[in-house]
């Protein structure tokens, strides 16, 4: 008797059971939870979405996420070097350019991405959110020049998180520093702490974690003094 049974003949099976191969071999080795390769088909389809989400967050670890901004317009030959970007999260007025804090959806964003990342590999319970001043160091990819704007994407290859925590309008906190891995040992980090300084009183440093102590003994040894 002939099987016609669409879940065990579909023509496309064998190509979405390549894509879940595929997916799986992009995965962090913390998100190796893989199912069998027998699965049936609707197992294995249903499966793909949360190996693509994982795919991703092992790409922002390593390479770092994407980044989307705007900017003043007239940018037809734009500079393709690192571009340092300020978000304020607190009260939406230190942005430079202006507005580029304002990010429509926070969950799976590229910013979500590098925090979450930066957490997993601190071991720390939460990721930083929409709270700070963030200096981010962005390496442009792509610029679309528009007559009320210009629109960027770029790889977002480190971060700096500052907090005014005792609400006196400075920023004299250092919460936050990550660097992608690609881009580590290039000095990046560092700059961004060095321009931090420059622009805030930066004073004190919350908890860090071990590689954190030393990237901070050699960039910034004085805010480890009590």
């Amino acid at each position: 008797m002939k099987n016609d049974d669409p879940i065990l003949t579909w023509t496309m099976g064998d190509r979405y059971r390549d894509v879940h191969r595929a997916l799986g071999l992009l995965n962090s080795p913390v998100n190796d939870i893989l199912i069998s390769p027998d699965a049936l088909i609707p197992e294995v389809v249903e499966d793909l979405e949360r190996l693509a989400q994982g795919a991703r967050e092992a790409a922002a670890a390593s390479l770092g996420p994407t980044f989307h901004w705007s900017g003043p317009p007239g940018e037809d030959d734009p500079e393709w070097g690192s571009v340092v970007l300020q978000l304020d999260f607190d009260a939406y007025e230190l942005d430079e350019p202006e507005g580029v804090s304002h990010i429509r959806h926070w969950a799976d964003s590229g910013l979500d991405l590098a925090s979450r990342a930066y957490r997993r590999e601190c071991g720390w319970d939460f990721s930083p959110g929409e709270a700070g001043i963030w200096l981010l160091s962005v390496k442009p990819f792509r610029c679309t020049p528009l007559r009320a704007q210009t629109m960027w994407s770029g790889t977002l290859a480190a971060f700096v998180i500052l907090h005014d925590r005792d609400d006196d309008a400075e920023y004299e906190t250092l919460g936050h520093v990550w660097t992608a891995q690609e881009w580590r040992r290039r000095g990046i980090a560092a700059e961004l702490v060095q321009l931090a300084r420059e622009r805030f009183p930066v004073r004190h440093v919350e908890g860090f974690s071990e590689s954190g102590g030393f990237f901070l003994r050699a960039c910034a040894p004085d805010l480890l003094s009590p």
